[in-house]
């Protein structure tokens, strides 16, 4: 037979087995934000962004982010997260780093550039659109997060119909 204090060890081995292999899965399923570089931190920010589907999903954007952006995130309503990250409308075609400049070694800025097209609801013409976004990140507790969008420059061709094309005489 087993006495009270045979089952209690058991109950608390089974327990503490149970907790260690919780913490394993964890720590091998999912990479660590202490490990991505500054521009792995941009990239997981920016394929978060690009493809939420819930509004729920902003406390991920939130993870990579500090100061002004992650207040702005944080304060947003629920209709502006759908309106800005959910509407699917959007279809990139080029994603890339531009440049890295270090300001100090917990601060640096990352220039990315994005390309898309952008398809208004029920139109079969697309806005082509490519920006180029400097982001501001600082290293809080040995993880890079973006603290704010400090540079945007954005160009954008609009589809031109026949009726309003230039052409010169044959």
């Amino acid at each position: 037979m087993i006495n009270a204090t045979q089952r209690q060890k058991g109950v608390r081995g089974v327990c503490s087995l149970f907790s260690l292999v919780i913490l394993l899965a964890a720590c091998t399923c999912t990479p660590t934000h202490r490990d991505m570089s500054a521009e792995e931190v941009v990239e997981a920010y920016l394929n978060t962004a690009l493809n939420m589907e819930t509004v729920e999903e902003k406390h991920e954007l939130m993870q990579y982010t500090t100061g002004n952006l992650k207040d702005a995130i944080a304060g947003a309503t629920d209709e502006t997260i759908h309106d800005a990250y959910i509407v699917n409308r959007y279809k990139l075609s080029r994603f890339s780093l531009v440049s890295r400049r270090d300001l100090t070694p917990r601060e640096t800025e990352i220039s990315f550039r994005l390309a898309y097209e952008d398809r208004k609801e029920g139109s079969e013409e697309a806005v082509k659109v490519v920006t180029e976004n400097t982001v501001a990140l600082t290293k809080e507790k040995g993880r890079w997060l973006i603290r704010d969008v400090i540079g945007n420059r954005t160009s954008i061709d609009f589809p031109i119909s026949e009726a309003s094309r230039i052409s010169g005489k044959p």
